[in-house]
């Protein structure tokens, strides 16, 4: 018999004008609530066992402050441009927007970073669609990310004093940024992250390595992360403004 560990539901809360759209996620593996607000989404994640009166009832708590977190958020503009892929535009790398250009050359299908702009080769008989172009630039990504944030694991699991995990995996995800394995032998890392700033970079990673010594986000696990890392609240909201055009 299969048991559900998590379940997932869209909900709406009427306060005075507004109304407020938010999910909640109900997990098995979690033992508190959690409140997420970004640009993008609210978000509530929770015991299985918690009553839906009860989680409407943190919504309605922090309804005010919801409102303003998101009006903040519609005010402010993101750093890093989403990609066109066209000759012309630019392509995030490390939380700057660099210059892409695009050549139709008798040479070997490729791209590459240097002197601050991307050049992308494209054999003449080959269709130069923005796909394509897409897909020379998420090769080249992936490439890139494998060994950096690889060594920043490693880095972190030394600060942190904790066993490294076994497995780091690098792969596309479009919802989270990265996540711990059950058994903490495996950390998963979004490739996109490499479009970020470092210090962003290194706050995902702290953030997961935390979650090898605190598997909940209890205040145990913040008091953690900020001794680590006392202005991570600040890349957190990088995040929220700029992590749309990341992914």
């Amino acid at each position: 018999m299969t048991v559900t560990t998590e379940i997932c539901s869209k909900h709406e809360l009427y306060y005075g004008t507004s109304v407020i759209k938010y999910s909640v996620i109900k997990s098995r593996r979690i033992k508190t609530s959690e409140l997420i607000v970004d640009n993008n989404e609210i978000l509530v994640r929770t015991p299985f066992d918690k009553p839906d009166h009860e989680i409407q009832k943190i919504i309605q708590n922090k309804a005010k402050w919801i409102l303003k977190k998101q009006k903040e958020y519609r005010d402010m503009s993101p750093e890093v441009l989403k990609p066109a892929f066209k000759d012309g535009s630019t392509l995030p790398y490390l939380g700057k927007n660099y210059p892409l250009k695009i050549f139709t050359r008798e040479a070997k299908n490729s791209i590459s970073f240097a002197d601050g702009q991307f050049i992308v080769n494209i054999w003449p008989s080959k269709n130069v669609t923005t796909q394509y172009v897409e897909k020379l630039y998420e090769h080249w990504l992936m490439k890139l990310a494998r060994p950096v944030l690889k060594n920043k694991v490693q880095s972190y699991s030394e600060k942190l004093g904790v066993t490294e995990p076994k497995k780091v995996v690098i792969k596309r995800l479009k919802n989270r940024w990265g996540s711990i394995g059950k058994n903490g032998d495996t950390i998963n890392l979004n490739v996109n992250l490499v479009k970020a700033p470092e210090d962003v970079v290194n706050y995902i990673i702290l953030h997961e390595m935390c979650h090898l010594m605190i598997k909940e986000h209890s205040h145990q696990y913040w008091d953690l992360l900020h001794k680590f890392m006392p202005d991570y609240e600040e890349k957190a909201s990088w995040l929220n403004i700029n992590g749309g055009n990341l992914l």
